[in-house]
């Protein structure tokens, strides 16, 4: 079990187990790759509208999907608890009502980039068929992975409505360490050219980029390049353009073992091979 899983039940978190995915409420997948949701969403029976919140602009799969800057994983899930609790005037958890009140919720929406409307399409849905927030694999080596962890902990106890799965084995009866919630700090930025390394690598040593990226960057598609991370690993790969990808985050397949137990988004500089 992961340290964010273990801080969440410490917390009083309630986990539930992935049949709740098939009961016509409506799916947000979060903090994961697109493609390790897919083997949970494929057996579903049910029609389910299903959002996808990610940083990285991959959607083979036709998601609703709202992309965020990378790294605001921890605004994005505040975020959420604002819109959730103010939808449901009945809420008179204190710990709930004190969180999101201490929010600065415009200066977090537009440090994130989530949009207003789009936050409002996930509260509607989750007022109208309720919801079950699946949270993926990626969240863990983030910096701020205690604090969001013990929001979903609260989240879950206090939202009748909303469903918390995580992709990975559920597991309770962890003793009960219950912590505040910390104040949210400043963002930090990653402006400029940024990969995800993917948790399960179908490939080794593949850079694929969306065409701007491969613009901005000037390296050219099937070019050799050396990838420097923020870990200080480097990685030799091959530029692959892929129409699919928009934007300036770029999956690079490689063992996650170069991440050094990194958050899984990296700012990276870019150099060619001869």
């Amino acid at each position: 079990m992961n340290a964010l899983m273990q801080t969440f039940f410490k917390n009083g978190g309630i986990a539930c187990e992935k049949n709740v995915l098939d009961m016509g409420q409506d799916i947000l997948l979060f903090g994961g790759f697109v493609e390790s949701f897919k083997g949970v969403l494929e057996k579903l029976e049910s029609k389910s509208n299903v959002f996808l919140l990610s940083p990285l602009h991959f959607n083979p799969y036709n998601f609703t999907q709202f992309v965020y800057e990378v790294g605001s994983e921890e605004a994005v899930i505040a975020l959420l608890a604002y819109g959730l609790s103010c939808s449901n005037q009945s809420i008179k958890d204190k710990a709930l009502q004190e969180f999101v009140k201490m929010l600065d919720v415009g200066y977090l929406a537009s440090e994130c980039n989530f949009a207003e409307e789009e936050l409002e399409e996930i509260v509607k849905g989750y007022v109208e068929r309720g919801l079950v927030l699946v949270v993926g694999l990626d969240l863990a080596t983030h910096k701020n992975a205690s604090n969001i962890a013990k929001i979903l902990a609260l989240l879950s106890v206090t939202l009748r409505d909303l469903k918390i799965v995580f992709l990975n084995s559920e597991v309770n009866g962890i003793p009960l360490s219950r912590e505040k919630i910390k104040p949210l700090g400043d963002l930090k930025s990653y402006d400029g050219l940024v990969v995800y390394v993917p948790k399960e690598s179908k490939e080794i040593n593949v850079l694929e980029v969306s065409q701007q990226f491969c613009k901005v960057s000037k390296m050219q598609d099937g070019a050799k390049v050396k990838v420097k991370l923020e870990s200080n690993q480097e990685v030799l790969a091959q530029m692959r353009c892929n129409v699919m990808l928009k934007g300036m985050v770029g999956i690079l397949w490689a063992s996650r073992e170069v991440l050094q137990n990194s958050f899984c988004y990296q700012l990276v500089s870019l150099s060619k091979v001869a």
